[in-house]
């Protein structure tokens, strides 16, 4: 029986897509890079972020000499286009559902507590999440994951068993943190990563849209 979702933010509860490309290029004209549209960030994708930048063009070299001022020019002109994005469609309506049916959401993220917390506030669901798990400081995410540790962590504190936590998201990363960590695992197309990407992380499920989210569940709980 699901007792806990614990969502992914930027493009699975997010529809930043977009925004993260845009902020990713304005890191490659600060390198002197060529810029990449979307079907390029999706095929590349990945945490570290360090790694996908160089998948996407990039040289390790600059990138790790230059690290803080990458970091520094990705989130300033993210947050410059944050608060014009919409959360993914069914998002609300899913985490209503969830909380009248008393399931716990929480969100686990790789982007940074506080500009996560001012679009919760934003897009009026923050009362829906129980916790916040994310990072403090802006490199965190070009430097390795600490999303698995994490969410583990809190699980254990909620004395829940693996297989009474779905995990929800739209990169390889949630995936495989959910397999490593023995919980249900959903992948959602039209994020950051592709879907033949998705495909071959091998999810439980693969969804279109987050209301899918409700009948899985139902499904799962006798």
């Amino acid at each position: 029986m699901i007792k806990l979702v614990a969502f992914d933010w930027n493009g699975t509860i997010f529809a930043d897509s977009l925004a993260a490309v845009d902020a990713v290029n304005e890191v490659f004209k600060f390198l002197g890079v060529k810029a990449i549209n979307l079907k390029k960030f999706q095929a590349c994708f990945d945490i570290p972020a360090r790694n996908a930048y160089i998948a996407m063009g990039a040289s390790a070299e600059v990138l790790d000499r230059k690290k803080v001022e990458v970091a520094h020019v990705f989130h300033t002109n993210y947050e410059q286009r944050a608060g014009k994005v919409r959360s993914r469609a069914f998002a609300k309506e899913l985490l209503i559902w969830l909380s009248k049916n008393q399931i716990e959401a929480l969100i686990f993220s790789n982007h940074l507590h506080e500009p996560i917390k001012i679009q919760l506030k934003r897009l009026k669901i923050g009362k829906y999440f129980n916790r916040v798990l994310a990072n403090t400081h802006p490199e965190s995410a070009f430097r390795g994951r600490a999303k698995a540790e994490k969410l583990k962590d809190y699980i254990i504190s909620k004395k829940l068993s693996a297989k009474e936590v779905l995990v929800i998201g739209d990169s390889i990363e949630e995936i495989e943190i959910g397999k490593e960590l023995g919980f249900y695992t959903a992948a959602i197309t039209h994020g950051y990563c592709s879907t033949l990407r998705l495909k071959k992380a091998k999810p439980d499920f693969l969804i279109s849209n987050l209301k899918e989210v409700i009948k899985i569940i139902g499904n799962l709980n006798p």
